[in-house]
Order: structure tokens, then sequence, then C-alpha cells
């Protein structure tokens, strides 16, 4: 992932940037300022472009996946467990 154009000023981003914000980009919790820097390398950068739409790929796969119950008695279990072995830790064993 490498731009085609020489160091980025103060108002473009680099590829490790992209790396960072992908997933906030891709989820709209990103500034107007922030998404348009974004878009600028992403329209010059074909490996952040195409890494990008990799990360979207696997999110909306993964959104289709179908979700799982937890049954009340699975989540008693846990915290019961959890109750019993921070008890073991406080009183040593």
């Amino acid at each position: 992932m490498t731009q085609e154009e020489g160091p980025p000023t103060l108002s473009e981003i680099t590829c490790r940037e992209i790396v960072q914000w992908a997933s906030a980009y891709l989820d709209e919790h990103v500034g107007d300022e922030r998404k348009r820097q974004i878009a600028m390398h992403l329209a010059i950068c074909a490996g952040c472009e195409t890494y990008v739409k990799q990360i979207a790929t696997v999110r909306d796969m993964v959104g289709l996946l179908p979700k799982t119950v937890e049954h009340p008695s699975d989540s008693h279990r846990l915290r019961h467990a959890f109750a019993v072995h921070a008890r073991r830790l406080l009183s040593g064993g």
C-alpha cells in the first residue's frame, strides 16, 4: 500500500493511517475532514482501496452469520464460576 504521489502534506493521510481508520470510516464514525482525507487517499492508492474493500467485505459477511442465542442458564453459570474463582483468589487459594 504505497501512495502514488510524494510524501503526505499535513492535510493528507498515510497508508498506515488508512489501516487505523478503515473500520471507523466504513462505520461512518469519522468527521467530515477525516472522511475527505480518506476518500482522497483511496482515490489515488489502489492498495488501500483494495484493503478497505476487503475489510468491508469481511464486515458484511460477518453480519450475515446467524446470531447466537445466549441462554440465561449459561450466563448464570458463568457468573457463578467467576464469583467462585474470585473468592478463591481473595482467600489465597
